[in-house]
């Protein structure tokens, strides 16, 4: 299962090559030594990982890895992934697993990665898409979320990402989002937990949350925006759609030339992502019946796209299996003309012998 996820979020990428780094890998890490030469960094070291999810079922402390580098420094002030990692970078890949989703500053965040990447290096991604899960209820990131996150120089979550994540997140699965159940209307924070988990933003902790809700098509229309402000450095290659009863996207972001001139880089990017965004499915909700959900657009798009990769593949095997029949049907004749010529050239050697 592991192999198989790894798969999915590392696409044609090869881990062989070079060297790479795992974001916030906690106890699941996507890269193991065994599969490549990986360094491991998140916000505090492996000890203050342990203690801070102690009690947490989902997380097993003995999987936990030990961190090379973490972003807290010892007067508890927080620094950037470029900094953190400064003396080992750079890295041919760097590998984030629902990890795009929590950064306070993505734009800062995105220019510290293209940092510490080689001249060609890749950003591979695995983004939850906020229709199946908890973020359901949450409007889409926007631009201008990202752009003033950045002006501002948010290190830790804001006090606006706290109380979006804390006051609309309900108890939601991708099982009960394709299943076509409608996700509660009642939040999972009590009032009063929200009140002090602000209270400790703005004392200046660092309250983990969901900054930005996310799905294919907006991450792909952030991107674009970006790119068209001239504030990212990163190319897209690949964002995909998320699978029928997933709950997680993938995305390969590839550093943009430097020894280019900027516009023109950025030109190109946002022409290849237009052909990607088109290859999205479209994510508009279906129309309903008085109350009643029809098929979800975005089912309807997932399994249209599953079906024309399958007529595709369809396709490659009836020609493959069409060039045999003929190379099999061209060697039989020529098989047929052989034996042919072979019985001609006897008869004709017996009619000499008797004409003898």
């Amino acid at each position: 299962m592991r192999a198989a996820r790894r798969a999915r979020i590392v696409g044609d990428a090869d881990l062989r090559q070079g060297r790479c780094l795992e974001i916030g890998p906690l106890a699941n890490p996507v890269v193991s030594p065994e599969v490549a030469d990986v360094r491991y960094v998140d916000v505090v070291d492996r000890a203050g990982l342990v203690a801070h999810y102690d009690g947490d079922p989902a997380v097993d402390p003995d999987e936990i890895p030990e961190q090379h580098f973490w972003l807290t420094r010892p007067d508890g002030t927080v620094s950037t992934l470029a900094e953190a990692v400064a003396a080992d970078a750079p890295y041919q890949h760097v590998v984030a697993s629902h990890v795009i989703e929590h950064v306070p500053d993505v734009l800062g965040w995105l220019r510290d990665v293209a940092e510490v990447l080689t001249h060609d290096g890749a950003l591979l991604l695995a983004v939850p898409d906020r229709r199946y899960c908890f973020d359901v209820h949450r409007a889409p990131a926007t631009v201008g979320q990202v752009v003033q996150a950045h002006l501002d120089g948010d290190r830790t979550p804001s006090a606006r990402a706290v109380l979006d994540h804390f006051m609309r997140a309900v108890d939601y699965s991708a099982e009960q989002a394709w299943a076509g159940e409608q996700p509660p209307t009642e939040g999972s924070h009590p009032l009063d937990d929200v009140r002090r988990l602000l209270a400790r933003q703005r004392a200046g902790e660092y309250v983990d949350c969901h900054v930005w809700p996310l799905t294919p098509q907006v991450f792909a229309g952030l991107m674009d925006d970006l790119l068209a402000l001239g504030e990212v450095g990163f190319a897209v290659e690949r964002i995909t759609a998320t699978r029928v009863g997933d709950q997680e996207f993938y995305a390969t972001l590839r550093r943009l030339d430097r020894r280019r001139e900027p516009a023109a880089a950025a030109a190109e990017a946002r022409s290849a992502l237009a052909r990607i965004r088109s290859a999205l499915p479209d994510e508009s909700p279906s129309p309903r019946s008085g109350d009643t959900e029809l098929v979800p657009a975005h089912v309807v798009a997932d399994l249209e796209q599953q079906l024309a990769e399958t007529r595709e593949r369809l396709m490659k095997v009836r020609s493959a299996r069409d060039r045999a029949r003929r190379e099999r049907d061209e060697a039989r004749a020529a098989a047929t003309a052989a034996e042919a010529a072979d019985g001609a050239g006897l008869v004709g050697r017996l009619g000499r012998r008797l004409r003898r």
